[in-house]
């Protein structure tokens, strides 16, 4: 059984995490927002073929100014469209994973590592939501303007990603990043103690000459 005194500073570490994690959170929002807006929308501009002529942002909301060059019958023409969104749309549940990282302190033993790839895999999964996004808009707005036809494969590709990122992974991400960390951990043995057969045995200091 998990020892009681693990799991109260467990709490207190939750709450005491959540409530900085907010008030941080609220005022580095928008920055996280312009950083990962950037990387995903200049990566999906690359994909669809587009380039990125401006990105605005106005708090934590971005408008990302997508430019596609097409060859019409009075020959090439640039057909713009902007592609909105918001910060919070995928970043809602950053103080709870953060919150929930902190909470499990007491029961793993922390490899800076392991740290640093649960954060990796934060962002990533932050990358691949804006990614899919700005994509499944811009392929939206080049079939609306006749520039493509609808192709199954390539329809696909855009809107399953992103529906099941937004649905599931954006929603269920405090709950993947815990056990991210609790599954990549449960290797590492604790100090002090040694595991034989299944059980965790205290290591025990051999005892001094002339003791």
């Amino acid at each position: 059984m998990l020892s009681r005194n693990k799991i109260i500073l467990a709490t207190l570490l939750f709450l005491a995490a959540y409530s900085l994690g907010v008030f941080l959170w609220i005022h580095v929002k928008a920055y996280y927002g312009m950083a990962i807006t950037s990387i995903a929308a200049h990566l999906s501009a690359f994909v669809t073929g587009c380039l990125v002529d401006t990105i605005d942002f106005h708090g934590e909301k971005a408008v990302c100014n997508f430019v596609y060059q097409a060859l019409t019958v009075r020959g090439p023409a640039n057909l713009n469209f902007n592609v909105a969104l918001f910060v919070s749309n995928y970043s809602y549940n950053v103080p709870l994973t953060l919150s929930l990282m902190a909470a499990l302190y007491p029961f793993i033993l922390w490899k800076s590592r392991t740290l640093a790839e649960a954060l990796a895999l934060l962002i990533l999964i932050h990358v691949l939501y804006v990614f899919w996004y700005c994509g499944l808009q811009t392929y939206y707005s080049l079939i609306n303007a006749g520039v493509k036809t609808v192709w199954k494969p390539e329809a696909f590709f855009w809107e399953f990603p992103w529906v099941f990122i937004n649905a599931m992974v954006i929603r269920f991400e405090p709950f993947l990043i815990g056990a991210f960390l609790w599954f990549r951990n449960r290797g590492f043995p604790v100090p002090g103690r040694r595991r034989t057969g299944g059980k965790t045995i205290e290591n025990k200091k051999a005892p001094k000459k002339g003791a």
